[in-house]
């Protein structure tokens, strides 16, 4: 017997093959084809105020489960809402799907509602893009999609069908569907470099691993657990891998940004291992001395020996090399004994601590930045996920915050792109992914403007994050930096007010708390987290107080 349904609902076949839990996006009728037959399949549309957030939505369940993320955008505007994500997706490397609709074929260059040419303005930024012209290939195509987005160096996958395309009735049992559409295998290197690079490591006195997000696409957290436990080696960890190896490991060393440990130590190692990461903005290439040895390890050739002179380049997939990695060294006996040289990095990191804990305990008012990340870092515990957002308040959560376990450290500094307003997306995807943990979304009073709108969006969907707003009542950042080349002119355009932001997520049925006194922090946090409801902690902090990398 035929079973005849609408074209654009096959989609979602392949969606639900991949294990999609949630599609974000706000409806639309060029996409609702789609989004009924996900529905159909167990698949929840999570319906955002903005698609700018649904794409950071889905960027957010892909940082903290690593897998596939799934967001849409109807015709025109909805696409070309959701270009700041993909962007973000590109540079940083996040499997994430886009699916678009697009106007029926017959309004093509008819000055049509919301008909545009979208494909040439997104495919520059996907790592594949494609526009479906045919219904029986949807699924064809989607599953392409998906491959292109999660094998690899991971990224931005795009697909878009017109409305009556997506509308066309179709017998479902006469599509075909690829059996396979993406291999389960990774790569490993070459052995002849493991060994090389085992000889390497064997004879360091002082070797440091630099751990980034290819490791935790490839979820190596187990095999990069095994390997510190194994070597003793000091791990810092960046990006997307932040929490990889939690915060509270034996091996975890420090953060892998541009900070005063990490750059210690890089002054005074003989070999650092460089896992699926980039130099750039966060990790300056001008950190590592001449003549410091590197063995770099990337799925991408091409970036193993991008922007850095490695000494030994390694191909292969994260977790397998480092499983390769660990074999090799065990076959090799006993290794240098670490103690020595991983206790005076520690040492650098507490004088650091200590040179901050006079502002961590401060009592004066206005507030400085570092009490309050003092009272947040006392909440954080490992089943707390961070979510990062906005200028100097991501910053100063970079710096001071604790990882405390694998897809638990999430924002705009997980990349250089440095999108505002991912901050609100991100906590949402974590607390749809971990519903037994709790989300402390950190951000700015300029930053907060973005996304204030999606508390509607957890009251909906009951997404109990709690947000802290760091309030300096202007975009810091910018004021700050540009104050260095004022010569005494006026400011444009960077000042803020003191507004009562907890006060709109009490409209919309959240809780929340003004403060200005440093002893009202705590007691705040603890009723925002116990509250039951999506929550907002408003902290009035010091003006004069910048970040502090």
């Amino acid at each position: 017997m035929t079973k005849t349904v609408k074209a654009g609902s096959l989609a979602a076949d392949i969606f639900a093959r991949e294990g999609v839990r949630y599609i974000f996006g706000i409806p639309g009728g060029h996409i609702y084809p789609m989004m009924e037959g996900a529905d159909q399949r167990g698949i929840e549309f999570i319906g955002t105020r903005h698609e700018m957030t649904a794409a950071f939505a889905a960027e957010g369940w892909a940082l903290t489960t690593g897998r596939l993320g799934v967001c849409t955008g109807t015709a025109g505007p909805g696409v070309t809402n959701l270009l700041t994500g993909m962007g973000n997706a590109a540079v940083g490397g996040y499997p994430v799907l886009y699916f678009g609709g697009r106007a029926r074929v017959s309004e093509f260059d008819r000055n049509e509602l919301q008909d545009f040419n979208q494909l040439p303005v997104v495919a520059p930024m996907a790592k594949y893009a494609r526009a479906v012209a045919d219904p029986a290939r949807l699924t064809e195509y989607v599953g392409q999609a998906v491959a292109q987005a999660t094998t690899g160096r991971p990224g931005p996958a795009y697909i878009e069908m017109p409305r009556d395309l997506m509308e066309q009735p179709i017998d479902a049992d006469a599509v075909p569907r690829p059996p396979v559409f993406r291999s389960s295998d990774a790569p490993q290197a070459d052995p002849a470099a493991i060994a090389a690079a085992a000889d390497m490591i064997a004879e360091a006195q002082r070797p440091l691993m630099i751990v980034g997000s290819g490791a935790w696409w490839s979820q190596a957290q187990d095999e990069l657990a095994a390997f510190a436990d194994q070597t003793k080696i000091p791990v810092f960890t960046r990006n997307a891998a932040r929490g990889i190896l939690p915060d509270f490991h034996p091996a975890f060393a420090g953060i892998g940004y541009n900070h005063p440990v990490m750059q210690a130590a890089l002054q005074q190692a003989d070999l650092a291992i460089v896992v699926g990461t980039r130099p750039g903005f966060t990790l300056s290439r001008t950190a590592f001395p001449a003549g410091l040895k590197i063995v770099r390890i990337d799925i991408d050739a091409a970036e193993t020996t991008n922007q850095l002179d490695v000494t030994l380049p390694i191909v292969g997939d994260a977790k397998q090399v480092i499983k390769q990695l660990g074999e090799a060294l065990k076959a090799r006996g006993s290794l240098n004994d670490m103690t020595a040289w991983m206790d005076g990095i520690k040492a650098v990191g507490k004088q650091l601590a200590a040179a901050f804990m006079p502002a961590m305990t401060s009592d004066s008012a206005p507030i400085h930045p570092a009490r309050l990340m003092a009272e947040i870092a006392a909440r954080v515990d490992k089943d707390t996920i961070v979510v990062l957002d906005g200028g100097d308040s991501a910053i100063w959560g970079a710096a001071t915050l604790p990882a405390m376990g694998p897809g638990q450290m999430l924002g705009i500094s997980n990349n250089s792109f440095g999108p505002l307003g991912v901050g609100m997306g991100y906590a949402m995807a974590a607390a749809l992914a971990h519903p037994g943990k709790r989300v402390i979304h950190l951000t700015g009073d300029g930053a907060f403007g973005y996304g204030a709108m999606e508390y509607d969006t957890c009251m909906r969907y009951g997404l109990n994050i709690t947000t802290v707003i760091l309030n300096d009542e202007m975009w810091g950042m910018i004021k700050r930096s540009e104050a260095k080349h004022s010569n005494g002119s006026e400011f444009v355009g960077v000042d803020l007010r003191l507004a009562h932001y907890e006060k709109v997520v009490e409209a919309l049925g959240g809780y929340g708390e003004f403060v200005d006194q440093p002893s009202d922090i705590g007691p705040a946090l603890d009723r925002a987290l116990a509250s039951g409801l999506p929550s907002c902690v408003n902290v009035m902090t010091d003006p004069a107080v910048g970040a502090p990398m």
